[in-house]
């Protein structure tokens, strides 16, 4: 079940696992690729996404066993959130939601609309390469410099 304006009212740790998934936008941005040359340093964000990504729903297509398939998936979740939180796009709704910020007008929960991220520009839909058509060392050809 899923309770009116849940973001708004409950904090992260509040949710049902229903409601925390229901926060996600569906952008895609965390499936990029990034990349981080000294340990503690933020990460840049590229053009290229995970292989499992979908480009044209920005969905995983393998979400359930993704951790399994993809080691370096980082599964998000209330308790690790406050720990890689920095490492989330500006947009996401995670972070905003993190921040105490209030979702973007675009978000499904507010839109009732499914799509809308996809129909106001804030996904990655068809904008991303794969990993898989990119050698590992050509990576930094991709740094995007946008959220």
């Amino acid at each position: 079940m899923i309770r009116k304006e849940f973001w708004k009212h409950y904090s992260i740790e509040e949710l049902t696992h229903e409601e925390w998934e229901a926060i996600c936008d569906g952008c895609g941005k965390c499936c990029l690729i990034k990349l981080q040359t000294v340990k503690k340093e933020m990460p840049t964000y590229t053009s290229l996404s995970c292989q499992y990504l979908d480009t044209e729903t920005c969905r995983c297509k393998v979400y359930s066993s993704r951790k399994i398939k993809q080691a370096e998936c980082i599964t998000l979740s209330p308790k690790n959130l406050n720990k890689i939180v920095e490492w989330l796009p500006n947009s996401c709704s995670y972070r905003l939601i993190y921040e105490k910020k209030d979702l973007p007008i675009w978000h499904h929960l507010k839109s009732k609309t499914v799509n809308s991220v996809h129909k106001t520009g804030n996904s990655v839909k068809n904008l991303t390469i794969s990993e898989l058509f990119v050698d590992e060392e050509d990576f930094v050809n991709f740094i995007n410099n946008q959220d």
